[in-house]
This record gives C-alpha cells, sequence and structure tokens, in this order.
C-alpha cells in the first residue's frame, strides 16, 4: 500500500470515529433526556425531590420498569403558609403526581391543616390514626383516601416552623384497598423523614418497618368493650371509636348523644379555623357555648396546646347552654381528654368549668 493510501486512510478512519462518537453522544443525550420523562424520574424530582418514589408510584398505579410518561402529569409550585413564620427553604410546597396530592409545609402557621378533608361532624367518617409510632393519621371515603403526618423539629422554635406538616391524597376514583392505604401512609411519613433531612429539622420519626395500613373507618362496638378511643366510657351504650394511636386529631362517638374529638398542633391552635383563639378557638382553656363543651392541656414543642372538644351528634340540635352536659357526660369528655393528654406525653387538661 502506499503512503499516500495510508495517509487517506488515517483521515477518513479519524472522521468516522469522530462522527460515530457525536452520533452516540446525541443518542445518549436523547436517552437522558427521554428518562427524565419516566415517571420516576418525574416523581423523584416533584416537590423539591422530597418525595419517595416507589409508594408514590404505587399510589398512581405505575411502577419504576414504567418507560411511558405520556399522561403522567407532574406539577410543583410553591405558597406561603404565614406572614409569622419563617419557614426554611424549599417549604411550602404542593405537587400533583399522576393524580397523587402532597403538600409539604410547617406546622406552625399551617395553610388549612383541615383543608383536604370532609370528616370535621361526620360520624360515620372518623381519622384513623397510622401506628408505628408517626404522629398521624387517615380519613378514607368518599372515593379517595387522604392522610396527614406531624413531625416536630426539637431545634425549631414556632418562628421558624415548630415542624413539620405533611399531607397527602389518593387519585380520585382509585379502588382503597389496604395496599393502596398503606403506600398512602408510606408516602405521607416518608415524604415528611425526607423534609426533615433536606431542611435541618431535628425530629424523631416513627417506625417504617412497623408502619401498616390503616383500617378503612372506625369500629361500633359496645361501650363496655371499647379498646381504643372511646375506652372506658360509660355515657352511652354503644359507641364508635379508632385504635388509640397518639394521632393530631382523635375522634370518639357516643352514640345518640356526642361527638368527642382531640387535635393538636396544626389541627388546633395554628390552623386558621381557629385562629380567633389558643383553645380551639377560644380564648379560655376550658368552657362551653351553645355548640361545645371544651378542655385543653399544654402539650411539648409542634403539638402545642391539646384542645379536646364535646359536640353533638349528627342531626342533633343540642344547645349546651340549655341542656349542658349530665354528669356521666362530663366525666367521659374529662377521662378521653386525659388518655389522648397521655398519649401525646402532655400536661393534665383543665378541669372543666
Amino acid at each position: 500500500m502506499k503512503w499516500e493510501d495510508r495517509t487517506w486512510l488515517r483521515k477518513n478512519g479519524g472522521r468516522r470515529l469522530i462522527v460515530s462518537a457525536v452520533v452516540l453522544a446525541a443518542l445518549g443525550a436523547g436517552y437522558y433526556g427521554f428518562q427524565l420523562q419516566y415517571p420516576a424520574a418525574k416523581a423523584g424530582r416533584a416537590c423539591g425531590g422530597m418525595l419517595p418514589v416507589d409508594p408514590v408510584l404505587d399510589l398512581a398505579g405505575k411502577s419504576r420498569l414504567s418507560l411511558v410518561g405520556a399522561g403522567f402529569d407532574v406539577d410543583s409550585r410553591q405558597f406561603d403558609v404565614s406572614d409569622d413564620v419563617k419557614e426554611p427553604g424549599g417549604l411550602a410546597v404542593r405537587c400533583e403526581v399522576g393524580g397523587v396530592e402532597v403538600s409539604v409545609e410547617t406546622t406552625a402557621g399551617a395553610h388549612n391543616a383541615y383543608g383536604a378533608y370532609t370528616f370535621q361532624r361526620e360520624e360515620q367518617v372518623l381519622p384513623v390514626p397510622l401506628d408505628g409510632g408517626w404522629q398521624g393519621f387517615m380519613v378514607t371515603g368518599n372515593g379517595d383516601a387522604t392522610a396527614s403526618v406531624v413531625l416536630g423539629c426539637g431545634n425549631w422554635a414556632p418562628e421558624r416552623g415548630a415542624g413539620i406538616l405533611v399531607t397527602a391524597t389518593s387519585p380520585s376514583g382509585t379502588e382503597l384497598t389496604a395496599g393502596v392505604r398503606l403506600a398512602l401512609a408510606r408516602t405521607v411519613t416518608a415524604t415528611a423523614q425526607r423534609a426533615a433531612d433536606s431542611t435541618g429539622c431535628a425530629a424523631e420519626p416513627g417506625d417504617p418497618d412497623r408502619l401498616t395500613a390503616p383500617a378503612a373507618g372506625a369500629t361500633t362496638v359496645p361501650a363496655t368493650e371499647a379498646k381504643g378511643t372511646c375506652k372506658g366510657l360509660t355515657s352511652a351504650t354503644e359507641v364508635r371509636e379508632t385504635p388509640a394511636e397518639a394521632a393530631p386529631v382523635e375522634e370518639c362517638v357516643l352514640a345518640g348523644h356526642l361527638q368527642l374529638a382531640a387535635a393538636y398542633g396544626p389541627f388546633n391552635d395554628n390552623s386558621q379555623a381557629v385562629a380567633a383563639g389558643r383553645y380551639g378557638g377560644h380564648d379560655k382553656p376550658s368552657g362551653a357555648d351553645r355548640t361545645s363543651v371544651w378542655t385543653s392541656a399544654g402539650c411539648q414543642g409542634a403539638l402545642g396546646i391539646g384542645y379536646y372538644q364535646a359536640s353533638a351528634v349528627d342531626g342533633s340540635n343540642r344547645d349546651f347552654t340549655k341542656t349542658p352536659l349530665t354528669a356521666s357526660e362530663r366525666a367521659d369528655l374529662q377521662r378521653f381528654a386525659e388518655q389522648s393528654a397521655a398519649r401525646h406525653g402532655c400536661g393534665s387538661p383543665a378541669k372543666l368549668s
């Protein structure tokens, strides 16, 4: 072979290598760009990267192996909570991932802790607590399930936010099986833990390995057989209760009489609904008005003030200023409050006035 031929081969061979490298780089970039559209990649970027991908994909009906992102919509946006709170960077944020809605905010000055729920004053739909040491609950009904968890931040003052509140809702129309409820519980708890890690929140989370699917609803039992939130209450023969785990909202229904409720942190003294007073919207630690009888207890950190209320069951127009609690009903409210306060490590509730 002549020298000129060898030179031509070297030059053109080099050109072919360069062209091949450029093509491969372009293909690689295209593949990487395609990867970014996978549902897993989309979920991983939502809410500032604080979502646990696998539970969210389970809720959305996808898997990590899903390659088609078309129709898997993702939207993230930040929002303000309160002028009195200087929340850490990245909070508050709300996102929707394949129909799963999640919000992450501080407990102090929470935007509206009850905003996603319809269970308030509905006797048949009660919040069921999460287990595994997590301060959270789930409400199942009306075609979807919503869960919340509160994580106290020991190194945050109220002005910093006090703690983290995460709320998530399953996609509308999803069959609310035990698997879906467990995926939702894992979504809120893991998001809270990841949010704590990313914002420098010194928290004491629950145990993810002990977390199980919450029951779909409350249980109706004779009062003498109650073992949960209605344990030891005697003013009704039948009660509707949930397991007695520490949750930021707890309820017990004394059938035909009263609906008892406990509320902590953003579900009491920091929510917009009760901005008029520290004690569930009231300015006294205990008392009675036309619609309710209440007491309260001092708690630590993000739990703020524990608020315990007795209100009339659905369909009753009882006026508590005209028809006050009977002695046994007063004893039940006081006992309900004391048992709940003890679960949360709070002080003794104020005596009913």
